[in-house]
């Protein structure tokens, strides 16, 4: 039997096996055990949803094989292939909120989930409860590791729940003061990790040139924040391009400190970015708040912050919430239009953290 074909039957099994236990808890065969239920909420209380997922994966892998031990050989049940095909599609099937890539994004190439890998993760007490519910399944007999599994997908069909509860749809809006206030609040109460304003600028951008026909893409917003320009092989956070490749402007955007670090991890990529593509790229656009931008720039006005000049990159440091309102009065209605809309399908999707469909529905349900 070839890999591919061992792959898709294992891919099949573990898809049954998942909708077998859903059928199971749909029609209460299955027994709870409130000190588990209370563990499990320690992993869905965190924004860091890969923790609550790696410890599905190991239950999963573990009752396909009994030898398996995450705490001994995390990667002995390929958990890249294991969560990102079967177990996520199962998921998504349901309407439960996923990361593309959580349990590898939290497992930062451990060999073994165990207190030395706890150490190194944030929140670690998240971590530290992950390796205390996996000694728990490596010492359940398969009906009890059934069970155990069935009280997890339970707390994950919650989830599901919860999204739909708080997911609001209303007409698009296109009023530029609304909007700004609307973005505002999004911003400030729910960055989201730096995901929320990273949308925001790219939709913001995106809807202006698609209005228009510009005929330039913006790139790299709707990726996770959390992931690297080096790892995504991106020259910043977002970025607008010309039909032929080439880059017109790149943008950083943070509702954090932008210091000699960020600086540096910046200028970084713009070097890999520059040996990959042999484009050389001098200037980035930092659009952040006036206090996280680099205490060497030196303000010109209420919009520009300033600009740092390291080796041989220009960073333009510009305030986030004057840049959108102008961004805001140069577009069309109908381009507003596209923005709203966009914004509202990213707060609506599944994935998207229930804070930010939380503060979205009670701005329009007032």
């Amino acid at each position: 039997m070839s890999h591919t074909t061992k792959a898709s039957v294992r891919n099949q099994q573990i898809t049954d096996m998942i909708e077998r236990f859903f059928v199971d808890i749909a029609t209460g065969r299955y027994t709870h055990d409130t000190k588990l239920e209370e563990s499990f909420e320690i992993l869905f209380r965190t924004q860091t949803w890969g923790f609550r997922e790696i410890v599905l994966v190991v239950a999963i892998a573990r009752l396909r094989d009994s030898s398996y031990r995450a705490s001994h050989d995390l990667y002995a049940c390929n958990p890249r292939s294991l969560f990102e095909k079967p177990i996520k599609q199962a998921l998504d099937g349901k309407g439960i909120p996923t990361r593309q890539s959580g349990p590898l994004n939290v497992a930062k190439g451990a060999e073994r989930l165990n207190v030395q890998w706890a150490a190194g993760r944030e929140p670690r007490h998240v971590a530290e409860e992950v390796v205390r519910i996996v000694e728990i399944i490596e010492g359940l007999a398969t009906n009890e590791l059934e069970n155990f599994t069935k009280l997890l997908l339970c707390r994950f069909l919650q989830e599901a729940n919860i999204v739909q509860h708080l997911t609001v749809i209303v007409e698009p809006q296109t009023d530029p003061a609304f909007l700004y206030t609307l973005i505002k609040t999004l911003i400030d109460e729910v960055p989201d990790q730096g995901n929320t304003p990273q949308h925001i600028v790219g939709y913001l951008l995106e809807s202006y040139h698609e209005d228009l026909q510009t005929g330039i893409k913006v790139q790299g917003h709707t990726d996770r924040a959390s992931t690297t320009s080096i790892t995504s092989k991106k020259l910043g956070d977002v970025s607008e391009e010309l039909r032929t490749g080439i880059i017109t402007s790149a943008y950083e955007v943070t509702v954090k400190n932008f210091g000699t670090q960020r600086v540096r991890e910046a200028y970084d990529a713009v070097q890999a970015y520059r040996i990959r593509t042999n484009v050389n790229t001098r200037e980035i656009i930092v659009i952040c708040r006036k206090q996280d931008a680099h205490p060497d720039a030196k303000a010109l006005s209420n919009l520009y912050l300033g600009k740092l000049e390291y080796q041989n990159v220009v960073f333009h440091f510009v305030e986030i919430y004057e840049w959108i309102i102008s961004q805001l009065l140069r577009m069309t209605l109908d381009s507003r239009r596209i923005f709203f809309e966009k914004l509202q399908e990213y707060v609506a999707n599944k994935d998207t953290s229930a804070k930010v469909k939380y503060v979205w529905s009670t701005i329009f349900k007032e």
